[in-house]
């Protein structure tokens, strides 16, 4: 009796929320601090460059090579991580990010230009593959503790995420002035590792089946409902990157001032991160993701009509209020494509007939690692050339197209019904009956499936075995076990 109390006082447990608010702080605080290492230097990191001897042209890619290493290894993660096990892959990741973050602060007693640069771009392409493995077995503990608060879990994540983003160039500006070069980097490296270990040491990680490193990552990419949600996840990142890139040079030529242009960008921050939980939320209760991704296109669409505004709304005069309100509009459509894609995916790797495993929740939150860096890679890059050509106002063209076709690919997936199918099992039971035809017919016939209308189902068998004969007893007996009722009853009380 106490045995069959356990398993429902372990699943209470875990669905009540103040267990899922001690669990999760741990990793907040992880991702609060990753998202600190990937803004920090933003401020600072320039003006050493410039006095070691390097030029904007020669440093201005250390900025995008960990996207560049997210991208790459992402996936990878995510392929072996139900290999390796996420015991081994998650400190690791903690580890080698916080690490390469020290490292990294270790350049500015590094005189030599050349020297400077390759251990520049060297050190940030090895901090991605650390990011890589801490992202990706971040996500996927918590959907396995978590199962029925996927969307909420990368909400918050997200949130977390932002937080520091939004707080690490004024963090660093500030520590940089107080210390110099290296303090940015050792405090913040150290808040990885410290973050990390208190992950370590107070979560129970999940236990997971060591799966076969041929898991079809090729199918689940292709899966079209599943290319349409990680190609939203590009197109979200791909627009934050586009504003982060080419809206300060814009505004700037427009005679607004720098620390207008600094709240302008707290503002869309601080709206991605009040927006994330919520459509977590939305998304983990009766709406549908594809429903909020649609409506997040839409909110970014509006962005990008009148931030500029576009040529073809030129008779709107630019303001210090238009833009704020535009890009309200973007911190709440881009955290709704964001958010809502994740769900998608996943939902959609599942409905194509993949079990809703740990491992194949590992490869989706990989390939969504990889797509976001992706997006954020080529966002800067992209956009920065066509700045350079056509202008800010016409670069919202491309990326009202962008914005206009991800709305129509996510409300189709929306109306058209999905139809779930298992290849899992079909494959199962067709190799079980090749396995038994190979053995040399060894099965039983009662066992083989009938090819009639009515197929003989295995109650069917038992019971039209003959009943085994009742011995003869002189005393009836009676059994001691509770019944079922009383089982299940007794402690109700």
């Amino acid at each position: 009796m106490g045995g069959e109390t356990e398993p429902l006082l372990q699943t209470t447990e875990t669905t009540s929320k103040s267990y899922f608010i001690r669990t999760i702080i741990p990793f907040l605080l992880l991702q609060a601090s990753v998202g600190l290492c990937s803004s920090l230097q933003a401020t600072f990191y320039p003006i050493e460059a410039e006095l070691k001897g390097a030029t904007a042209s020669q440093f201005g890619a250390v900025f995008g090579i960990i996207h560049l290493s997210l991208f790459i290894f992402g996936p990878i993660v995510g392929k072996y991580l139900p290999i390796w096990g996420v015991k081994a892959i998650f400190p690791a990741g903690f580890i080698i990010d916080g690490s390469t973050f020290i490292l990294f602060g270790l350049l500015e007693w590094v005189e030599d230009t050349t020297t400077f640069l390759v251990f520049s771009y060297l050190i940030r392409f090895i901090e991605g593959v650390g990011a890589a493995a801490t992202w990706t077995s971040n996500l996927s503990i918590l959907m396995a503790k978590f199962p029925d608060r996927k969307a909420t879990v990368k909400a918050w994540c997200d949130a977390s995420f932002n937080f520091g983003l939004t707080i690490g160039p004024v963090l660093g500006a500030l520590m940089y002035d107080a210390g110099g070069f290296f303090l940015p980097f050792a405090v913040t490296g150290s808040a990885i590792l410290i973050s990390g270990i208190i992950v370590l040491f107070s979560t129970s990680f999940p236990e997971m089946e060591q799966g076969e490193s041929n898991l079809p990552v090729a199918r689940i990419v292709f899966n079209p409902r599943v290319l349409i949600a990680l190609l939203t996840c590009t197109v979200g990142a791909y627009s934050v990157g586009t504003i982060e890139a080419t809206l300060s040079s814009f505004l700037s030529g427009k005679h607004i001032d720098v620390k207008m242009i600094a709240v302008a960008f707290l503002v869309m921050s601080f709206c991605s991160v009040l927006a994330t939980p919520l459509f977590g939320f939305l998304c983990d209760c009766k709406v549908s993701p594809w429903v909020v991704s649609a409506a997040g296109s839409v909110l970014m669409f509006v962005c990008f009509v009148f931030i500029g505004p576009c040529p073809y709304m030129s008779f709107i005069k630019v303001t210090f209020i238009s833009v704020c309100g535009s890009l309200v509009a973007q911190g709440f459509g881009s955290a709704a494509l964001l958010v809502a894609s994740f769900a998608s995916a996943q939902i959609a790797a599942v409905a194509a007939g993949f079990p809703e495993s740990m491992e194949v929740q590992a490869v989706v939150s990989g390939l969504f690692t990889s797509s976001f860096a992706l997006g954020n890679f080529c966002g800067p890059t992209i956009s920065g050339v066509l700045y350079d050509a056509v202008g800010f106002e016409y670069n919202l063209l491309v990326l009202q197209g962008l914005v206009a076709l991800t709305f129509a690919v996510n409300l189709l997936s929306w109306f058209v019904p999905l139809q779930v199918s298992r290849p899992d099992q079909t494959e199962a039971n067709v190799s079980a009956t090749t396995s038994s035809t190979e053995d040399g017919n060894k099965t039983e016939p009662a066992r083989r499936i009938s090819s009639g209308t009515y197929p003989e189902l295995p109650a069917d068998i038992i019971r039209s075995r003959p009943a085994p004969p009742r011995p003869a007893k002189m005393m009836r007996s009676y059994s001691t076990s509770s019944s079922v009722y009383e089982r299940t009853n007794m402690f109700s009380f």
